[in-house]
């Protein structure tokens, strides 16, 4: 275990102290509750009567004993949790720091959430050169149809011009394909041996628009082109209205269980910790001094009175 600073370390004594505390106290509510079940079993019809018109006999002025032991047992535990829930915040964050310093594989693995913050664009221009390679398809439809040569069953210049653009915008949506992909395989093989190794970024789907595109060119029969064209498109129009939706979700969920890990590991690390100072720097004769210290300093009053044995 590496050596912490003494802030964190008073932190985690004072954590160590407060839930001894309350294992005592819990064991004390479970005793009472069980003290009053019995007392409750044995007293008899005429005890309850009695205690109802105010003369309570002998067991009924145990059970109320008992009771009223058990509210400030009750009252205590509900202290003692006031109490850790304004200490844990503070404890958590020293814990980070402890980490950041200590563990260069989570300093490694919380350095790469910055290859999140360039997905907007990546995304955007995602879907820019969408829209393009839609349109220039959308353009070579339209002029292969208009200018078409039936005599020699071939598509006109202009419409072949038109089919070169459609090529080269498919080739631009392609390599912005490849692009997010190599991002996501290096931001995958950063984090391989981090504590998050599963906050991957998402890949978008491999289509070969390109190849295509370029088939096209190869075709003669109008009715098989166009049936080509619709299939192109409408596997385009597919990618643009869910894929980059899906990616858009895809990198959010990514983010969200990067910094889930990330807490993850800190609070791991932090029951580690918590186990070493329960072996090493607790000393249960301090717990009641300690724990009465806390709530006087957290609530400015403490209802911890009982001195229990180590």
């Amino acid at each position: 275990m590496a050596e912490v600073s003494y802030e964190l370390k008073q932190q985690l004594i004072n954590h160590a102290h407060l839930r001894v505390a309350r294992s005592v106290l819990e064991e004390s509510r479970n005793d009472l509750l069980t003290r009053i079940e019995a007392l409750d079993q044995t007293q008899s019809s005429i005890d309850r009567l009695m205690a109802v018109a105010g003369r309570p006999r002998e067991i009924s002025a145990t059970i109320k004993a008992t009771r009223t032991e058990l509210e400030k047992v009750t009252a205590s535990l509900s202290t003692l949790d006031r109490v850790a829930a304004k200490l844990l915040p503070p404890l958590v964050e020293q814990t980070e720091t402890h980490v950041r310093a200590q563990c260069p594989e989570f300093l490694k693995g919380l350095a790469t959430v910055n290859d999140f913050s360039d997905w907007a664009r990546a995304i955007e221009r995602f879907q820019s050169k969408i829209e393009a390679y839609l349109r220039a398809l959308g353009t070579a439809r339209n002029a292969i149809t208009a200018g078409y040569n039936l005599k020699e069953k071939r598509i006109s210049p202009g419409a072949d011009e038109a089919l070169g653009f459609a090529i080269l915008a498919a080739s631009e949506l392609e390599e912005e394909t490849a692009f997010i992909n190599k991002v996501a395989d290096a931001h995958q093989s950063a984090v391989a041996d981090t504590p998050h190794a599963k906050a991957v970024l998402p890949r978008v789907p491999v289509a070969r628009f390109r190849e295509w595109t370029e088939r096209l060119r190869q075709m003669t029969n109008i009715p098989e082109m166009q049936a080509e064209f619709t299939r192109i498109l409408s596997m385009c129009e597919l990618l643009q209205s869910t894929g980059v939706v899906a990616l858009d979700d895809s990198v959010k969920r990514a983010t969200q269980e990067h910094s889930d890990l990330s807490r993850g590991f800190v609070m791991e690390y932090l029951g580690r910790l918590r186990d070493y100072t329960d072996e090493h720097w607790l000393n249960l004769e301090e717990t009641p001094a300690r724990v009465q210290q806390l709530e006087r300093d957290v609530l400015g009053v403490s209802n911890f009175p009982w001195v229990f044995d180590a």
